[in-house]
């Protein structure tokens, strides 16, 4: 008994090893895409923010500012399936991954647009 007890455990912690790494490796190519598209965008010198779309527009990471002010001091452009409707639950998913994309993008791209003059 003692063994089999041991064993489940061993293929426990073997399964959270690998599925960790997994995340990570997840992580880390989301991480360079994001890079990737700010380096892009600095090299053709476009500043803009992302907003999502709907009856509210909202720029993540700056949601605390005025949506115009930003729009005039940096632009905006809209990131694209951030509407307002939302008809699953992957839906909610995207949506939710797509505002975190758009709001490290836009921190790290607002520090650049402050910084270009």
């Amino acid at each position: 008994m003692a063994g089999k007890l041991a064993m489940a455990m061993a293929l426990f912690a073997i399964g959270i090893t690998t599925g960790c790494q997994g995340m990570s490796k997840q992580a880390s190519n989301a991480d360079s895409k994001l890079d990737q598209a700010v380096s892009q965008a600095l090299a053709m010198e476009d500043f803009r923010l992302y907003y999502t779309t709907g009856r509210r527009p909202v720029v993540p990471g700056f949601e605390q500012l005025a949506f115009k002010e930003l729009e005039a001091q940096c632009g905006v452009k809209a990131m694209p399936g951030t509407g307002d409707t939302l008809r699953s639950e992957a839906d909610k998913k995207a949506r939710s991954e797509a505002y975190r994309y758009a709001r490290e993008f836009n921190i790290k791209m607002y520090e650049a647009c402050l910084n270009r003059r």
